[in-house]
């Protein structure tokens, strides 16, 4: 039982760490490019792209971790007590 819960709430963290990303990474990148074009001699404007990109895959891989968490408890939670005298 818990190889199919953790098999379940990492196949669930993944998707939800890819579908965060996709849906994460447009604006950061929409944002750091009108960041850039503010202010186009500050000492970050080079990097600023890369900087949000590193920014959305930590929250991804949060947002991934957070779901594993969820999915694990809930597939691996309490056993019902007709299974536990068994």
């Amino acid at each position: 039982m818990k190889i199919k819960a953790i098999f379940e709430g990492i196949l669930l963290g993944v998707i939800s760490a890819i579908l965060s990303y996709y849906a994460l990474i447009s604006p950061a990148t929409v944002t750091a490019l009108a960041v850039r074009r503010k202010m186009p001699d500050a000492w970050f404007s080079s990097l600023i792209v890369w900087y949000g990109a590193f920014i959305v895959i930590g929250v991804s891989i949060v947002i991934g971790g957070v779901a594993f968490r969820v999915v694990y408890k809930h597939v691996a939670g309490p056993t019902p007590r007709s299974a536990q005298s068994e």
